[in-house]
């Protein structure tokens, strides 16, 4: 269910405001949007850039082209983040556990995953451009359990808002006890962490249609590797 607050935002005049500065900054169009489901279930799966600033370019689209708010399905460690919990639960984030997103998609709502996670929004400047899902299948089963559409989302251009240097060797660890998490060292617009303009096309794919069983491995797979 949306949190009443988060609802009303887009509606209100600075949310107005919001979408529109973020659509205009980055230039953002989402082509063959209509293939988004105005209403039902659905699972988004799609790529994410550094620092997952492309979050509020995927959500300015969807609501400018489908009126619809997401549930975001987030990795549950950030809610460990100082003064970030607060914020991921503003804006209709929930740690991504697979029963929880089942629920959603059931009960109606569009639901967004990034099956890459920290690993697609922390690359490194060499893998710009480049899936990091690591085989990640957790979508697929979720998809097959739900029995809702899968909406394929990529996302071109929301590797180019940072100059990616290297990675930070420690803060990950100490926050999250993991590597993984380490920050990277990137620039934006004039060298800062402002993301740079760059230009975004949003492209969403054919609808796919889970067929198989969720506990069934080649099931799983098949849905998984077509996305």
């Amino acid at each position: 269910m949306l949190r009443p607050s988060f609802q009303r935002f887009p509606e209100s005049a600075i949310g107005r405001r919001f979408v529109d500065l973020v659509v205009r900054y980055f230039d953002a169009s989402f082509v063959d949007h209509e293939r988004v489901p105005r209403d039902g279930g659905a699972l988004l799966v799609a790529n994410h850039g550094i620092f997952g600033f492309d979050a509020f370019i995927l959500g300015a689209l969807l609501w400018r082209h489908t009126h619809r708010l997401p549930t975001w399905l987030a990795d549950r460690n950030l809610w460990k983040t100082p003064g970030l919990a607060a914020t991921l639960d503003w804006v209709n984030a929930i740690p991504g556990t697979p029963d929880e997103a089942v629920e959603r998609l059931v009960a109606g709502d569009l639901v967004i995953v990034y099956p890459g996670g920290i690993f697609d929004s922390y690359k490194h400047a060499r893998d710009r451009h480049k899936l990091k899902w690591r085989n990640r299948a957790g979508f697929a089963r979720v998809a097959l359990r739900a029995r809702t559409p899968v909406v394929p989302i990529a996302a071109c251009g929301v590797d180019d808002m940072y100059r990616v240097l290297a990675r930070d060797p420690f803060v990950g660890r100490v926050l999250f006890g993991d590597r993984r998490y380490n920050l990277p060292i990137a620039f934006g617009r004039y060298g800062t962490l402002v993301p740079r303009a760059a230009k975004v096309t949003v492209h969403a794919l054919a609808p796919i249609f889970p067929d198989g069983d969720p506990n069934h491995p080649d099931d799983v797979e098949r849905l998984r590797s077509y996305v």
